[in-house]
């Protein structure tokens, strides 16, 4: 079965190409162009959780990588020592060990003590460094297995771009101009929200303090935004962290009701979990829509809602 991208792609080939015959030729038109845009919103929203996985990967195979440094210093001075003291045990011919605790014994008890002593220390030296070599191992399989996992989520990364761009040159040829033209205006019907005095409040004032800006796929700011980069910055004014992905976000938020909703809360919404909204009071959002728009507010049923979230602040 073809993936959704792929019927997508095909729909807006079929629309492009001359002599397509439809019975209402731009009503097809409007409802493909709406699918490829929701699909191109949900390949970007993957995109940013693939950049999410990629910064924590790269970010732990740092931690891996300095802790490896420290540790060879580590084995290797385990590995000298006990090296000088083989040396040292060869060069005399063993009279460091047994021979030596016999002739210094005071009595067979205190032989057998020393040569107790003796054993004790060697097995020390040689568990210590067994076990620094075992740490050493680790680490080192643990930065092969994060190098492997950094490759896929590079190769993801890829993948999805050039899905991006593929759509995106299917919606030109369809004579959609916003994928390419610099957006004017945003939609603002003039309502000012309450600003609380509170993690919410700033969330809210910070969102609509971005209204105008420009949309730009996998931008989180200052000064362009996509839809969950738009609410991850918003709330991270507010000193709550949340993923850069509306799914994600959707996952970490707490569930509420419509009837609970509250200024500050997040407005999910396609089946995909594919956008993101904050929610500011009055029946509206603040959100940034999609390329070739500028951060707007809008009503909150501009588009099918799948549930309402509150990021944990409290």
């Amino acid at each position: 079965m073809r993936s959704t991208a792929s019927l997508v792609v095909a729909g807006l080939i079929l629309l492009a190409a001359p002599g397509a015959g439809h019975a209402d030729p731009s009503a097809d038109r409007q409802r493909v162009l709406a699918n490829a845009w929701q699909e191109l919103e949900g390949v970007i929203e993957r995109y940013n959780a693939v950049a999410d996985d990629l910064r924590a990967t790269d970010a732990r195979l740092g931690q891996v990588t300095a802790r490896l440094g420290p540790l060879q210093t580590q084995v290797d001075a385990a590995q000298k020592e006990t090296n000088e003291a083989a040396a040292a045990l060869y060069r005399s011919g063993g009279a460091v060990g047994s021979t030596a605790a016999l002739i210094t014994a005071q009595s067979p008890e205190s032989w057998m003590d020393q040569l107790a002593m003796l054993d004790q220390i060697a097995r020390r030296r040689s568990g210590g460094l067994r076990a620094l070599q075992a740490a050493q191992d680790d680490l080192n399989k643990q930065k092969t297995e994060l190098s492997v996992l950094r490759e896929r989520q590079r190769s993801q990364q890829l993948e999805l771009g050039q899905r991006k761009s593929t759509i995106e040159t299917q919606l030109r040829r369809l004579g959609d101009r916003r994928v390419a033209r610099v957006p004017s205006g945003a939609l603002h019907d003039g309502f000012v929200p309450a600003f609380t005095d509170d993690a919410a409040g700033r969330a809210v004032r910070f969102a609509y303090n971005q209204l105008g800006k420009v949309y730009q796929w996998g931008a989180d700011g200052p000064n362009t935004y996509d839809c969950s980069g738009l609410t991850m910055a918003a709330w991270k004014a507010a000193g709550v962290t949340l993923p850069h992905n509306a799914a994600r976000q959707k996952q970490t938020v707490k569930p509420i009701t419509r009837a609970e909703l509250r200024p500050g809360d997040l407005v999910f919404y396609y089946k995909d979990v594919s956008h993101v909204g904050i929610y500011i009071g009055d029946g509206r959002v603040i959100e940034a829509p999609r390329a070739g728009e500028r951060i707007s507010m809008r009503l909150l049923d501009y588009a099918p809602v799948v549930g309402f979230g509150r990021p944990q602040y409290e």
